[in-house]
């Protein structure tokens, strides 16, 4: 998807992630792409988010994290939130199996395609 084609761009996305660096690179790009985002620096903030506003259609979130990890942290959101979508992301391990998959680094222009491909499947 091309980035000025912004206006094709509908979503909110939640991205989780407990580096402040990389919320700031998913957010950025998200966002200059036209989707709304939220971003939660935990899996307990994120929890917290989502039980006062549940209006996301993604999860854009690290697989290895403190608390919990992203396959537990989905699993919990799914349930206030009947068929979020869920991305995975990992700098570390490769995730593809569990479900939709973008291994760090990535570009931004990767990103924006994989969250489409992701909300349109």
């Amino acid at each position: 998807m091309d980035v000025g084609d912004a206006s094709a761009v509908t979503g909110t996305v939640l991205v989780v992630d407990d580096q402040d660096f990389v919320r700031d690179v998913i957010r950025l790009s998200l966002e200059g792409a036209g989707y709304t985002v939220r971003e939660a620096a935990s899996p307990l903030d994120a929890i917290a988010q989502v039980r006062d506003d549940a209006d996301i259609d993604l999860l854009v979130t690290d697989v290895v994290m403190p608390e919990m990890d992203a396959f537990e942290l989905a699993e919990r959101l799914s349930r206030e939130v009947p068929g979020l979508r869920v991305l995975y992301t990992s700098g570390y391990t490769d995730a593809g199996a569990e479900g939709p998959f973008i291994q760090k680094p990535f570009t931004p222009a990767e990103l924006v395609d994989k969250v489409a491909a992701v909300l349109a499947g």
